[in-house]
């Protein structure tokens, strides 16, 4: 992965542009995500981001990325700036609450 893709992938997390994140992954993308459950592809990963976009608006900010020499390895640091939209199973009722991560 270049540097280059990963700026284009966050500008669009942040433009809240799911078809563009998606364009920057590739088939085989396994998401590892917080819960500890593995999503496996693009189709899967666009549900949760449908999901993620449906109830919560967030902004990356205090970003650093961060390639390996040979482009096969990528990392980022972020700050996560959201707000609470629609209530999610599981977690209180969703009223406009904002949160920084």
């Amino acid at each position: 992965m270049s540097h280059e893709a990963m700026q284009r992938y966050f500008a669009a997390f942040n433009r809240g542009d799911t078809d563009g994140m998606l364009a920057e992954v590739t088939d085989d993308l396994a998401h590892h995500v917080n819960e500890g459950q593995v999503r496996r592809g693009k189709a899967a990963f666009g549900e949760f981001c449908a999901h993620m976009s449906r109830c919560y608006r967030e902004e990356l900010t205090d970003m650093v990325l961060f390639v390996s020499e040979d482009g096969t390895r990528g990392a980022a640091e972020y700050v996560v700036n959201g707000t609470y939209l629609a209530t999610d199973a599981g977690l209180p009722e969703a009223q406009g609450q904002t949160y920084r991560l």
